[in-house]
């Protein structure tokens, strides 16, 4: 119910409700030095910190990343996933994000950016049901601002979870194409299978709207959540050019063996 009537408000009444909600907190809340306050946190919940902090482990122990590597944080949001980048790239390491949403761009450009040169984020402004309906230029025509093979690894912690399947086929050709040969891609997925469908008729993600080779959870507000047929899936990263290095089932789907994370994770290496 609650969420029904949070997808009712803008995008731009979605950002101003969570200031106003988390004001209080933010007020006399301690956090880290390079903690937004919560209100301006727009990325979904639990902890900033800790949330960065247990996804840089999944980017060192599958993305095989290195101190002088090139990283492309595709939706950025507003740095929790830069944060622990900070102290392990080196001067020759280099840190690229980008996002739809611009409070989070100039939040990262003037809090990390500034203390960290290397860092860099890109405000691009795409439409997006959920994040941005100021503009009418579609994900699916956008070509990333990077020259070809410019990144050791790449990663879009709940970007795909909010995006249709037109958009994300071409987003994985976009991964393809900047990421240098062998080189990993981490990505975040709802994923639906036979377990999966079966366990969201119990479960608050339940993607009951269904167009076959995806699903989505409210139809008014399509990116809000989107998951995906995994036959569907399996085979467009095929033919994207990328191979499947490991696969791990999110806690959302009701399963609790070789689980990492809520979200389905998939780690590629592009052919």
């Amino acid at each position: 119910m609650l969420r029904s009537l949070y997808y009712k408000l803008s995008p731009k009444q979605r950002l101003l409700l969570r200031k106003v909600v988390y004001a209080p907190i933010d007020l006399f809340r301690k956090r880290h030095e390079l903690e937004p306050p919560k209100g301006y946190v727009y990325t979904g919940p639990g902890n900033y910190i800790e949330i960065g902090e247990t996804f840089f482990d999944y980017f060192k122990q599958y993305g095989n990343i290195q101190s002088n590597s090139r990283i492309l944080d595709i939706g950025s949001g507003i740095g929790r996933m830069a944060i622990p980048f900070t102290t392990f790239l080196n001067e020759q390491g280099s840190y690229k994000g980008f996002d739809v949403v611009a409070q989070g761009v100039n939040w990262c450009t003037e809090h990390i950016t500034h203390k960290y040169p290397n860092f860099e984020f890109t405000h691009t402004p795409l439409k997006n049901d959920l994040y941005n309906l100021n503009t009418d230029e579609e994900a699916k025509n956008f070509t990333f601002p990077y020259e070809a093979s410019s990144f050791d690894f790449a990663f879009l912690t709940s970007v795909f979870t909010h995006m249709m399947p037109e958009d994300v086929l071409h987003y994985l050709g976009e991964i393809n194409r900047v990421l240098d040969s062998e080189k990993i891609c981490l990505a975040t997925f709802f994923i639906l299978d036979e377990t999966s469908r079966e366990h969201m008729t119990t479960s608050k993600m339940n993607f009951k709207v269904d167009r076959k080779n995806y699903a989505l959870m409210d139809e008014k507000v399509k990116e809000a959540n989107v998951a995906f047929d995994k036959e569907y899936l399996f085979a467009q990263f095929e033919a994207k050019g990328f191979e499947i290095a490991n696969y791990f089932p999110g806690e959302w789907s009701g399963r609790t063996d070789n689980t990492l994370s809520y979200q389905d994770i998939i780690v590629l290496k592009k052919n």
